[in-house]
């Protein structure tokens, strides 16, 4: 079965993911922790379907947990990433850094073929050129730190996770790593001021106590199509290797590029959009590469 139709979709409902959670950073939920314990607390909806798992092994209990306490990790850094700098630029970097570091290590295990690893470069290149016009002169140390973290978390998340359904079946690897956030979300809930964040943030998003009823919604559909994203990503990976399924994350960014245009209208604040001569030709560019290593992604 090929991973491709699962893996566009999923990267189409992660850029409607991070649309939403750089509007609710911006407006409703501003600290990138508490936005974390929201996550995490819709994850935990996963473990209702345990009766329906295997119990897996000690070990593969171990590498699932342990992959989404670095991937949860990685969110973090790079929601505060997403305070700092522009969503049009944050997510590309993070997006072209986790390709490499998995291609780099799926050649030291030579799990990719010469073909997909051309494709992976092709990919990659047209992220870069998709997205070079929001690099300059805008970064700061800062951003670059929480990009560079957040990119290799990811990115040791998913290895280890493909690790994990090498030794068990999707479905059951996918619920059970879902439990060790239990822990975590109590944790924050515990710290007072963490505590009085999330009930401040809870009054903003229930219209029932005074909230807006747009930031609910807005919430509700980030969180829905954040879960179809992360299912249809980790199934991807299930079925082919995390550098290929990755390096398709230029396709997010087409998303992103199409949605910020729309937003940018209504919200210039939030999503700022600037088209110049040069900077459609290099986002043309960009496509162009994208069209050419998703095709030899098909015929790999």
């Amino acid at each position: 079965m090929s991973h491709l139709p699962f893996t566009l979709l999923a990267y189409f409902f992660n850029a409607l993911s991070v649309l939403t959670s750089k509007f609710l950073l911006n407006r409703t939920i501003p600290n990138p922790l508490v936005y974390i314990f929201f996550i995490s607390l819709f994850s935990l909806l996963a473990i209702l379907a345990l009766p329906f798992t295997k119990i897996p092994s000690v070990e593969v209990f171990t590498l699932a947990s342990f992959s989404t306490l670095l991937w949860t990790l990685g969110a973090y850094f790079m929601f505060r990433a997403l305070k700092i700098g522009d969503v049009a630029r944050v997510i590309p970097i993070i997006g072209t850094l986790i390709p490499l570091i998995l291609l780099i290590f799926a050649s030291k295990t030579h799990e990719v073929s010469n073909l997909q690893t051309w494709a992976i470069w092709f990919l990659i290149t047209g992220m870069v050129f998709l997205t070079l016009p929001d690099w300059r002169f805008k970064l700061n140390i800062g951003e670059i730190t929480f990009e560079v973290a957040s990119a290799i978390l990811f990115a040791v998340s998913y290895i280890i996770l493909r690790e994990a359904y090498l030794k068990f079946d999707f479905f059951s690897v996918l619920v059970w790593s879902r439990p060790i956030l239990l822990p975590l979300g109590i944790i924050l809930f515990l710290v007072p001021t963490f505590r009085r964040q999330i009930f401040s943030a809870s009054l903003s998003l229930s219209p029932s106590r005074g909230g807006s009823i747009k930031s609910g919604l807005v919430f509700i559909g980030g969180q829905l199509s954040g879960a179809l994203s992360e299912l249809l990503i980790l199934f991807s990976i299930s079925l082919a290797n995390p550098a290929l399924v990755n390096s398709l994350q230029g396709v997010q960014y087409v998303f992103l590029l199409f949605f910020g245009f729309i937003l940018s209208k209504k919200y210039p604040a939030i999503f700022q959009e600037k088209y110049t001569p040069m900077i459609l030709l290099s986002k043309a560019a960009g496509i162009a590469l994208l069209g050419a290593g998703l095709y030899l992604l098909a015929f790999s």
